[in-house]
């Protein structure tokens, strides 16, 4: 695949939770690493009482402080309300506008076809709305009819949060770099010895072949017949 990734989540600190370990692993082999969040995660606290102008502050800070630890080209935000994520075409443009202007091969965000509703976590509508939106927003990016700009074909998804994975990757040496990103967000647990342990034992246990993996359901976008 390219060397180009845009990794597109509702939440900071989605994206380091769920692929953490292999956005560290593509950027040690050279990937260049683009990040879109689309919430401002500001309902998402589990520290002291804040106002919600300073949670926003505090979350904003996070990532980047997650984002420098990693490498990351640059950190879209797009300001929305945690837990109010619309699905609308407004969204949607937003993230046609940055496919286009940072030309991903690869675009790493949650699974829209996974619909268990078995976790309350999982399936948040944040999630499942930005989901779809980057969805219908990769198709929009190559259409040059769409909107402004010059059109733009994504090559292959990698789906994080999926029910039916198709893939697993190996983060056996990556496992203590995704714990440094998740750290980076500290308003999201109450202590490290606690986070780290679940973190190696429920979020990074998806196949026996591996210590530590991530699991995905990778999708190669074909390209669309044209009648010659």
């Amino acid at each position: 695949m390219g060397k180009v990734i845009l990794a597109v989540s509702a939440h900071p600190d989605d994206i380091e939770f769920h692929c953490g370990g292999t956005m560290s692993k593509l950027k040690d082999k050279g990937y260049e690493i683009h990040y879109a969040i689309a919430t401002n995660g500001e309902n998402g606290f589990k520290i002291e009482h804040k106002s919600r102008a300073a949670r926003v502050k505090v979350r904003h800070k996070e990532q980047l402080k997650a984002a420098k630890l990693l490498g990351v080209r640059e950190v879209f935000f797009l300001n929305y309300r945690d837990c109010h994520l619309p699905k609308n075409d407004e969204l949607r443009l937003k993230l046609v506008s940055i496919i286009k202007k940072v030309r991903p091969d690869v675009i790493f965000s949650f699974d829209p076809a996974n619909k268990s509703f078995e976790s309350i976590n999982l399936n948040h509508r944040d999630h499942r709305v930005i989901a779809e939106a980057v969805f219908d927003a990769v198709f929009a990016a190559r259409n040059r009819y769409f909107s402004a700009g010059e059109s733009h074909a994504v090559s292959r998804f990698w789906f994080y949060g999926p029910d039916k994975p198709n893939h697993y990757e190996s983060i056996t040496d990556h496992i203590s770099k995704k714990i440094e990103l998740i750290e980076a967000h500290r308003s999201q647990f109450d202590k490290k010895e606690t986070m780290e342990k679940w973190v190696k034992e429920h979020l990074s246990k998806y196949t026996r072949k591996y210590k530590f993996s991530e699991k995905f359901r990778v999708v190669d976008i074909k390209k669309p017949f044209v009648n010659t």
